[in-house]
């Protein structure tokens, strides 16, 4: 007797996080850089001259949560646009 498992792929969702205070490319790779490394997050894209965090990530809001935490720990601040969640 066969059995069969369907397993749902998770959808990708998207996020826009407001950022203030990083401005230089040093600043935007560290923040990609760790933001890859939440578990649960699949992309991190900051667009420094409009001061947003872009993110794909598996759909838990916890890690929006850590990605903001993770950047007020490098000393800037960074808030969830919770509008923008996809």
């Amino acid at each position: 007797m066969r059995q069969f498992f369907y397993i749902e792929a998770m959808s990708e969702k998207t996020a826009v996080l407001d950022l203030q205070g990083a401005h230089c490319a040093s600043c935007v790779y560290t923040i990609e850089h760790l933001g890859r490394k939440v578990q649960g997050v699949s992309d991190v894209r900051v667009d420094a001259a409009k001061q947003e965090i872009h993110v794909q990530y598996g759909g838990n809001p916890g890690s929006l949560e850590r990605i903001a935490e993770v950047v007020r720990r490098l000393g800037y601040d960074a808030e969830v646009r919770w509008e923008s969640v996809a």
